[in-house]
């Protein structure tokens, strides 16, 4: 073995036992490198790079605010280890910037020299980064960042981790796109920097951020916006990736640039919207905020810690006929045990409209929590049909496995899908053929509800998600795709939080 991989062993095996009582951060000094990578909590800095000590433009500089208020250095000294950032060319120069004008921007040298340093200096960290390519900056500017080809650069490309042809017993080779190592394999093979993009470049080591994780809207001009249900949807990405991106920070219209006052207010929220998002999406969130270490009350930092010591449940919905299946649209429920059986207590629901989790679920388990967690499906039954929270208490900081084997009901019994009405209510019904991209939504009773619906081809691939509406009185919505669609789709959707499933024909 050579003598700097014994250093580093030693290093490992030191800083591993120093701090086995403490694994709930996400920080080298407490993570627990035992979990994946997609098991940890991470606290992300929404456009990192925009601030006055980066990049501070002068007096003039950092038009319409910043998004933080110190330096990427300074971020990782503080326990941040994921880091949205935007770099584009500027006059052949590479550059982190938010947006135009081109002022407060970040020399991508002084980017790249605190990253590999960072790496290089610290064995036991993972770094994540979401990048948000500018229109001319092409995988050759990437290169040129993360494979130190242009001078006072450094090469850091060992670090980077390729999850196309990385193998460890969490992940043996074969193994699909949502299967991740953990932390610990990472660790051992020095893959220490993850990479997303927002751009596709077809590319093992700059992973599409589109293609391989789940994203939340970003845009709210108050903060109360983050609380509302739009919030709690899967606006970019797929809906079943096990990377979930929690976007939660309000900004000024219209450009939505960052304010601290809101931050400060947003910040103090964010253990809360974290585990709604959790119950809501069926996976562990990660959260992405401006001014990181400001706030109203406990930090935002100290919050994603917390939320890391919550063991987790979680599996994969396995149809046991065909495992290739995708099951979707499962529903659940929370029931505790009274006079000898379960009995519901309440959906899994944010402003009374139920979760779908999508082929994997997971949701937060803790300590003296006595109910359980029913599953529903029209379609399917489930073994185990249920699992009892209380039986997941550990050690904080645990994941259990617990995967459910699905079995379609019997073809005599299923319900049969509705062609006329929507969901239980006849008197609300949608237009089975449409002109133009136009659905239409018939309402004929006075009852009050919530009517939300999605878009899916025959293969199941979501296209698009419509508004949600408040349906009441006698009254047509419309709504109007915005994508050129000719043939058969289905719409999946839910009103007065009862779900419905209606096949439409565009031509």
């Amino acid at each position: 073995m050579k003598k700097v991989n014994k250093i580093k062993l030693i290093v490992l095996l030191v800083m591993n036992f120093i701090f086995i009582a403490e694994n709930f951060a996400q920080g080298a000094s407490s993570i627990n490198s035992q979990r994946r990578y997609d098991e940890v909590s991470w606290l992300i800095t929404h456009n990192a790079n925009n601030n006055r000590t980066d990049g501070p433009g002068g007096f003039f500089g950092c038009l319409g605010g910043g998004n933080q208020n110190v330096g990427i250095q300074k971020q990782l000294q503080d326990g941040i280890r994921s880091l949205a950032v935007d770099i584009f060319r500027v006059n052949g120069e590479l550059r982190l910037k938010h947006g135009s004008p081109n002022t407060c921007m970040m020399d991508a040298k002084d980017f790249n020299n605190i990253i590999a340093n960072w790496l290089e200096n610290h064995p036991l960290d993972v770094i994540t980064l979401h990048i948000q390519s500018g229109p001319n900056l092409g995988k050759a500017g990437l290169d040129d960042i993360f494979f130190g080809r242009r001078g006072g650069y450094k090469n850091m490309s060992r670090f980077i981790y390729n999850h196309k042809t990385f193998e460890s017993a969490s992940k043996p080779r074969g193994a699909g796109s949502d299967v991740y190592p953990t932390i610990q394999e990472m660790l051992n093979k020095d893959k220490q920097l993850v990479i997303f993009t927002e751009t596709n470049y077809n590319s093992d080591l700059y992973r599409y951020e589109f293609g391989h994780t789940a994203q939340n809207p970003f845009r709210a001009g108050q903060v109360s916006e983050l609380a509302e249900a739009n919030k709690f949807r899967v606006e970019r990405g797929v809906d079943h990736k096990t990377i979930l991106t929690i976007n939660h920070f309000a900004g000024d219209a219209p450009t939505y640039n960052g304010d601290i006052n809101k931050s400060k207010e947003a910040n103090k929220g964010v253990w809360v919207k974290a585990v709604n998002a959790w119950y809501q999406f069926g996976h562990r969130p990660s959260i992405v905020v401006d001014y990181y270490n400001l706030s109203n009350g406990n930090k935002a930092l100290a919050q994603i810690n917390d939320l890391n010591r919550i063991n987790e449940v979680r599996g994969q919905f396995i149809d046991v006929k065909d495992p290739r299946n995708h099951v979707r649209d499962v529903k659940a429920y929370l029931a505790e045990f009274k006079n000898g059986s379960w009995v519901k207590v309440k959906n899994v629901e944010y402003q009374g409209i139920r979760a779908e989790w999508h082929l994997f679920y997971s949701f937060p388990a803790r300590a003296n929590d006595n109910r359980a967690i029913f599953f529903e499906h029209a379609n399917y039954t489930f073994s185990p049909k249920f699992i009892k929270v209380g039986d997941y208490k550990g050690n904080n900081s645990k994941t259990f496995v617990v995967n459910v084997n699905v079995t379609k009901k019997n073809s005599s019994k299923r319900s049969e899908e509705k062609t006329i009405a929507v969901g239980d209510d006849e008197n609300v019904s949608i237009n089975n053929l449409t002109l133009e991209g136009k659905i239409t939504f018939n309402n004929k009773t006075n009852n009050k509800g919530v009517l939300e619906a999605r878009l899916y081809d025959l293969s199941g691939r979501l296209i698009e998600t419509m508004p949600s509406k408040i349906i009441e009185g006698t009254s047509k919505i419309e709504w109007k795709t915005t994508k050129n669609l000719k043939g058969i789709y289905v719409i999946k959707g839910l009103l007065r939080g009862e779900s419905f499933v209606k096949k439409v024909l565009f031509y």
